[in-house]
């Protein structure tokens, strides 16, 4: 039997309560209002597989504080630079 469950609009998060996807929604490190360093496209990724990831800004910013809590001034979410 089908089962109705809530999607969140930035991840691929479900629940079946829409008030918890709508907490969810709200922290959700792929919601462009956090502004997550991994969702920005200013994120790069310069590791080499064989010694791990290594993870820097192309505007030279601190990632610190953003790369975990969000809210970085520089944050873009197009592919252009």
């Amino acid at each position: 039997m089908p089962k109705h469950v809530w999607l969140c609009d930035h991840c691929c998060e479900t629940n079946e309560s829409l008030n918890k996807i709508k907490t969810h929604e709200e922290k959700c490190s792929f919601n462009p209002k956090n502004k997550y360093c991994y969702t920005c496209s200013n994120h790069l990724n310069e590791g080499f597989w064989i010694y791990g990831e290594s993870y820097k800004c192309s505007k030279g910013l601190n990632m610190d504080h953003c790369e975990d809590n969000g809210n970085c001034e520089g944050w873009n979410c197009c592919s252009d630079k």
